[in-house]
């Protein structure tokens, strides 16, 4: 069976973290709605929730660029 989108996103949160020694073994994706996948976190220490802040923030920053650039038109 093929993962998810959602899916995927998670398995690619852990192994990034992973590789800065931020280990969650508890990401998953919630595909209860599969129009509106979500990915859920289990407890995690209080150091690790901001890194994974800094990370998810970062992945945000990255990702409204990557959207900028797409729907700029071509020149």
């Amino acid at each position: 069976m093929n993962p998810t989108p959602a899916e995927r996103v998670a398995e690619t949160l852990r192994d990034d973290l992973a590789a800065h020694g931020v280990r969650l073994p508890d990401v998953r994706a919630d595909l209860t709605d599969p129009r509106q996948p979500r990915l859920e976190l289990g407890t995690i220490p209080l150091g690790t929730g901001f890194a994974l802040l800094r990370v998810l923030t970062d992945y945000q920053r990255l990702l409204k660029a990557e959207r900028a650039r797409l729907d700029r038109p071509a020149t």
